[in-house]
């Protein structure tokens, strides 16, 4: 079940990214890939149950972080300056914890509960990649939401650099057994 829950998490993220995408449209060819990956997705969720399953549905998510990361106007706004910035800095290093969870997860022989690599897979994806996303998304939605203003300020990476230090601290735990 816990890998159809990501796939609920993550996938409703890469939807909205790929609306995003309507202004750099990836080419035919980009978009055919999108659609493999996706593929690949389903195959995986669909055989689930079993550690062949789990570990085609963890290529799939290493290979759909590589096309957002490849296509996702990210890249591009990166080099901008204040919220655009910060933004993009959370979408690429969303990106960069998806696939360290995908990679885990194929190197584990896929979620197998109780282990340190589980523990590790579902902190990279929920906390590393989901939450990357949510606090890139965060300073725009909250205030038309809210409809107050909530203006950019240098201090929004203090909490973006917490969240990737402490992950990174926990999954070098998990590695090490400490």
């Amino acid at each position: 079940v816990v890998v159809w829950w990501l796939a609920f998490l993550i996938l409703t993220i890469a939807g909205e990214r790929l609306e995003l995408s309507r202004f750099l449209p990836p080419s035919p060819v980009a978009q055919r890939a999108f659609a493999a990956i996706l593929v690949v997705l389903g195959a995986g969720l669909l055989a689930a149950a079993r550690p062949a399953g789990q570990q085609v549905f963890a290529a799939g998510l290493v290979a759909l972080a590589g096309w957002l990361l490849k296509q996702d106007v990210a890249r591009r706004t990166v080099r901008s300056h204040g919220l655009t910035r910060f933004i993009a800095v959370c979408m690429l290093s969303g990106y960069a914890w998806l696939a360290v969870g995908g990679g885990i997860a194929i190197a584990a022989g896929g979620f197998v509960p109780g282990t340190a690599s589980y523990d590790a897979i579902l902190h990279a994806l929920t906390l590393g990649f989901v939450f990357s996303m949510v606090f890139g998304h965060a300073p725009v939605i909250a205030p038309s939401v809210m409809r107050v203003a909530v203006p950019y300020h240098a201090t929004f990476y203090v909490p973006l650099a917490l969240l990737h230090v402490s992950l990174a601290v926990r999954l070098w735990g998990d590695a090490t057994g400490d």
